[in-house]
């Protein structure tokens, strides 16, 4: 793959904590390139990889039409508005309803979606202290953060000064900024309250996010954009930046919603209905229960036909949209209980039960397993500025202590696989410059060692005087797995001399509110909660350590890594990086290394994503990512991906 951007002086990466973005992580959420002049795909994934194991392969021929499509959520649904909302689960309902100008297959292909065309037309060797003159001065806050009513996209501690959204246009129009993208919109594509899209819609959607709980997630690369014509927009990025491509899309919202809905989103908690340009309406939500959807008849793709896709060389005959009439969303969060739905042919789908029911679904005859190496892993996060927590060595030693090989085999039935580094091998195209030789490096240093482990923590606690044993809560969701997987590490560690650990469990949406609370990272707790992040390795190192994260998705106890956020500049903003892959990766190995070295945070198990599901749902093929495990399955072009329903 090949981008354009320029090189990260030295002067300027030690200017990082000068100049900052205002965001940090790639779209990651919590879990319970150059595209070319003809608009095709771009590789930003894992190249020819298939992520997904024993695809299932659907005859047009032998699709059947309508019906009603069933599916078990095990957790609530925090927004159905996606700028709304940090949970990986709720992203299934979001998928149905909304869209954006781009799409990716399950191996993270970028393909033009709303867009015909999705093109990179320029970028500028240009740094964030470029920004300096468009600058006002800001207020801080009680935390010395510097703060402005409007969203913020960069800020200068040191001067006291930010850029907004308010002072990017007069930046673009003088000439200043990283990068520019056009994309040349489908005609005709209507949203479900008629209006159609046009390239306003796409330009003034950015206002949806500011300030938003995804907002840091979108201002870490967007800085402006604006409408050419009727169907033509240009998407400004900050600086040259590696991962533009898919990063500086974003949900595409009509205008009902931009100028009418108020700072919470659209949700029907509030009396706003979710409107997108998806194949399914939103028709009802009974709280905490069931959401209804319904098939969109005035659907774009199916007025266009797939021949409008510019990219599309598929078999004739795919369908232009999902096959099914309606979606229903039951949410039962408690995983026996959704396993008794869908053996009772209460729901046909499903993902997430107790991995010690996969052999029995997948030999079951009338029952199957889809599953698919995923973009997650599971990881605790320390309380790193209470004592003894803020002592690298109690983290490394704990770190050592871990039974990461016992908690893939046993509670996860050997459905999922011990992280021994922080990078999902889904995200090492780019992430590293060998990704079998830094699990081999790194290794020893997680691998459970408790005689390396005892020698840590005897070390820190007599330097720091502190009374053994050490007191903590490990506090996690109420997914079945996940609590034997903190039960199971409160053990380990409360069989030393120096630790003597708790379990509390928290509902899923509950635990999300209470993790992302402004004060939670003075209380001591530690967490532990999965992490679905994107095809770009940034969004496993910025989401749970860079700091312009804290208090969004995922950053809970205010980690601070500066010198390796640093780094993170160069292996993102830097030409090298762009065009380069090898440099790129070897940046990438040396936060990996950082980060094991530090430890604000112990990664646990890589993830799969595992969907158990009624043979009459025939077809269903799982998503890389838990936010899309629904409207993937149901239809992706990309993949030539569609199911439908079978109930003779």
């Amino acid at each position: 793959m090949s981008r354009n951007a320029a090189p990260t002086e030295p002067s300027t990466v030690s200017r990082r904590r000068v100049l900052q973005s205002a965001g940090a992580a790639g779209l990651a959420a919590l879990a319970g390139c150059n595209t070319g002049s003809d608009g095709g795909g771009a590789d930003s994934g894992t190249g020819d990889l298939d992520p997904v194991r024993e695809r299932v392969e659907v005859d047009v021929d032998e699709i059947q039409t309508g019906g009603t499509v069933r599916f078990g959520l095990g957790a609530g649904i925090d927004s159905f508005d996606p700028s709304y909302s940090t949970s990986a689960p709720a992203g299934n309902a979001h998928g149905l309803v909304y869209e954006s100008i781009i799409t990716q297959d399950a191996a993270g292909t970028v393909y033009p979606w709303l867009a015909r065309t999705w093109e990179r037309m320029e970028v500028q060797d240009i740094d964030r202290s470029a920004y300096e003159p468009y600058m006002k001065s800001a207020e801080t806050d009680e935390n010395g953060t510097l703060v402005a009513d409007e969203q913020i996209i960069i800020r200068d501690p040191d001067g006291g000064q930010v850029l907004t959204v308010e002072e990017a246009p007069d930046a673009v129009a003088d000439g200043t900024y990283g990068m520019r993208y056009r994309a040349e919109l489908h005609e005709g594509v209507t949203f479900h309250n008629g209006e159609e899209m046009t390239a306003e819609h796409v330009a003034r959607s950015y206002e949806v996010v500011e300030n938003s709980s995804i907002s840091a997630q979108t201002f870490d690369s967007f800085l402006y954009a604006e409408a050419v014509d009727d169907y033509t927009v240009d998407i400004y990025g900050q600086v040259p930046d590696a991962e533009a491509d898919n990063q500086l899309p974003t949900t595409v919202y009509p205008m009902e919603h931009i100028e009418e809905y108020p700072d919470t989103g659209a949700d029907p908690r509030n009396d706003r209905t979710p409107i997108g340009t998806g194949p399914f309406t939103f028709e009802s939500y009974e709280t905490g229960e069931r959401a209804q959807f319904s098939s969109f008849d005035d659907y774009w793709l199916d007025d266009l036909g797939l021949d409008a896709l510019e990219w599309w060389d598929g078999a004739d005959g795919f369908p232009t949209s999902p096959v099914v009439d309606e979606v229903v969303v039951s949410i039962v969060t408690d995983n026996a209980t959704r396993a008794a739905a869908l053996n009772n042919g209460e729901i046909d789908l499903t993902y997430g039960l107790a991995s010690d029911t996969y052999g029995e679904y997948r030999s079951a005859e009338d029952f199957r397993l889809s599953v698919t190496d995923a973009g997650a892993y599971n990881f605790l996060q320390y309380p790193v500025t209470v004592s003894p927590w803020d002592d690298e060595r109690v983290r490394r030693g704990v770190n050592q202590l871990l039974p990461r090989a016992a908690i893939a085999e046993n509670i996860y039935n050997g459905y999922r696989n011990p992280a021994y580094v922080p990078l999902p091998e889904m995200a090492a195209d780019e992430g590293s410059a060998d990704y079998d030789a830094l699990v081999e490096e790194l290794r020893p240093q997680t691998e459970q060692d408790t005689e390396a482990a005892t020698s840590l923590l005897r070390e820190a606690v007599d330097d720091l005087g502190v009374e053994t044993p050490i007191e903590a809560t490990i506090e996690t969701n109420t997914s079945s797995d996940r609590v034997r997987e903190a039960e199971l590490v409160a053990q380990v560690l409360s069989n030393t001399e120096f630790f003597e650990i708790g379990v509390e469990t928290f509902e899923f949406t509950t635990l999300v509110q209470r993790i992302l609370g402004p004060e939670y990272y003075q209380q001591g707790k530690i967490v532990l909660i999965g992490l679905s992040g994107t095809f770009n390795p940034g969004s496993f190192y910025d989401a749970v350590n860079s700091i312009d994260n804290f208090g969004q998705c995922c950053n809970f106890q205010r980690v601070d890594t500066p010198e390796l956020d640093e780094i993170a500049t160069e292996a993102r903003y830097s030409v090298e990086a762009v065009e380069d892959p090898a440099f790129r990766g070897q940046r990438y190995d040396e936060i990996w290394r950082g980060l094991i070295e530090q430890a604000p945070n112990s990664y646990t198990v890589f993830g799969t994503n595992v969907s158990s599901l009624s043979t009459e749902y025939v077809g269903h093929n799982t998503y890389t990512f838990a936010s899309e495990i629904l409207p993937y399955g149901l239809h992706a072009p990309t993949d030539e991906q569609v199911a439908y329903l079978d109930r003779r």
